[in-house]
């Protein structure tokens, strides 16, 4: 199964080549939330689920708005990947996500991002929770009429 994945992220997804990556040395447990973040975006795009697991405590909960396929609250990483992920690269093949900015307000990160696929043309704002060097929530606020319009049925 995490074969499958990798070939459906590495497929489906691009973000940020080399985003996310630290000094030698550097922890991720002293990371700061936007460095945490970046590598979560970077380990996305590239489709390495277990470092994008790494990053997010086991706990950590998951929240899409709205009614499409992938819509609900989610607490921990496996319930994301099969309840999210496996459903975007079903029903959006082409599925890029492209952070524009972010914006650290304490432990939380703002990101203003660039949703694409076929027929999508998109914004998102996401909004992250980083404590102790893990993402421990997450929540999107997406375009889903859009999503819906552009959504490739099964």
């Amino acid at each position: 199964m995490k074969n499958l994945l990798l070939l459906a992220f590495t497929l489906t997804f691009s973000m940020l080549a080399n985003a996310g990556h630290h000094a030698e040395g550097e922890s991720m447990d002293h990371a700061d939330p936007k460095a945490v973040v970046t590598a979560a975006y970077a380990a996305f795009g590239s489709g390495d689920i277990d470092a994008w697991t790494a990053l997010h405590a086991d706990d950590f909960k998951l929240t899409i708005f709205g009614q499409l396929p992938q819509s609900g609250v989610f607490i921990g990483p496996e319930a994301v990947i099969e309840n999210v992920f496996e459903k975007i690269a079903i029903h959006w093949p082409t599925f890029k996500i492209t952070p524009i900015s972010m914006t650290v307000v304490g432990n939380t990160v703002y990101a203003h991002g660039q949703l694409a696929a076929e027929g999508l043309d998109s914004q998102t704002m996401q909004m992250w929770v980083v404590e102790g060097g893990k993402v421990t929530a997450f929540t999107a606020f997406d375009d889903t009429d859009s999503m819906r319009q552009a959504m490739v049925a099964q």
